[in-house]
């Protein structure tokens, strides 16, 4: 498709399938890939395609909507909505073969019901809540576990839970949740109840915790080839899958003194060329990185100037000889021997490489690379 505007995301699914490949080498497990918030901004279908040409064959995802969409492009895969499914929707989830993630014995009583009325068997996934605090029967609780696996036209498939610091150099804490999980499941099969899947690595945990990998593991942002934290992955070997460019749209020479964008937050202390580049907050360049955020002009770094405004943003170019109209800006991604990645704009803005990728706004069309 002709691009309408010179701003695209480039994302490189060699990159991604070499990802998935040295995830697998870090554990004997199955890998259930996470592609929730389309994938991390990268693009579900896509990713699911690439995936599911390696072999994966079980994907998950937080919402039910998510799993309707992979599902009607891929019927023969094995979609678990990791999140809260609303009872409301639980005659859809047993007709798509969805497997939910469910903490209460109403959602277990709704999806039995449906699947008796369906003439089927549904499967579920009980989510047990060892420390993240989210969702999930606290391990006291783990009783109703077996009301739920003697309700008819239901399979207790999975138990899992999710660790709140496997991407912390002090695993203490996880171990705390790893040994409450293990107790739980201790307890269930002293009762009689053998639950097939049993998961509790997110990605941190498959790269530094390889007790907790079970026998299927979650990988969610090292498919896209950014290390979980500071603390995990940085020696990982994987490869950043997504880069973010735009083209210049108009240079111009300003003196000292004058100023540029909203509130005229910046003033040139001496002549200066600036660079537009037709991308802005919308698209999901944060409006924080106003004066401060970098990106790649040619091969060198060039300064955001002014406020990022909602659809342009300027650039700083006066020492980047022979800056011009459609030169390629890269916003994240590598040009030259420069790199900018989600990771280094994170820090910028005090937050986390994850939401980097997934504020990269649907605006913003993906363009898909070998």
């Amino acid at each position: 498709m002709e691009r309408l505007r010179p701003v695209w995301a480039e994302v490189d699914l060699g990159a991604l399938k070499r990802n998935y490949a040295r995830i697998q080498s870090y554990t004997k497990a199955e890998l259930m890939p996470i592609v929730k918030a389309d994938a991390y901004g990268h693009g579900a279908i896509p990713v699911v395609r690439a995936l599911k040409a390696l072999g994966a064959k079980r994907f998950g995802v937080a919402l039910l909507e998510e799993a309707l969409e992979i599902k009607r492009e891929f019927p023969e895969l094995e979609l678990m909505v990791i999140g809260a499914s609303p009872e409301e929707h639980s005659d859809t989830i047993v007709r798509e073969n969805i497997i939910p993630g469910i903490f209460s014995f109403s959602q277990a009583q709704a999806l039995a019901k449906s699947a008796g009325e369906q003439g089927k068997t549904a499967r579920v996934h009980v989510k047990i809540d060892t420390g993240m605090g989210r969702i999930g029967y606290r391990p006291e609780e783990w009783e109703q576990i077996l009301e739920i696996a003697k309700l008819p036209h239901l399979m207790v498939e999975g138990i899992y839970t999710h660790f709140a610091t496997a991407d912390h150099a002090d695993l203490t804490f996880a171990r705390k949740q790893l040994e409450r999980f293990q107790e739980v499941i201790r307890k269930l099969e002293r009762r009689g109840l053998k639950i097939p899947y049993k998961h509790a690595a997110n990605s941190a945990a498959i790269l530094h915790f390889p007790e907790a990998h079970f026998n299927l593991v979650r990988p969610g942002i090292i498919l896209y080839g950014l290390p979980p934290s500071r603390h995990v992955g940085q020696d990982a070997g994987l490869e950043p899958v997504m880069s973010w460019k735009a083209k210049v749209t108009h240079v111009k020479t300003i003196g000292a003194g004058e100023t540029v964008s909203y509130g005229r937050t910046f003033r040139a202390a001496y002549e200066t060329r600036v660079a537009t580049i037709p991308v802005g907050y919308a698209d999901g360049l944060r409006r924080a990185l106003s004066n401060c955020g970098e990106v790649l002009v040619r091969g060198q770094r060039s300064t955001i100037i002014g406020r990022v405004c909602m659809d342009q943003t300027m650039l700083e170019v006066t020492k980047i000889p022979g800056v011009q109209v459609g030169d390629v800006v890269t916003l994240l991604g590598q040009d030259g021997e420069e790199r900018i990645d989600p990771t280094e704009m994170a820090d910028w803005l005090s937050t986390i490489n994850y939401e980097i990728v997934c504020d990269i706004s649907k605006r913003v069309p993906r363009e898909y690379v070998e």
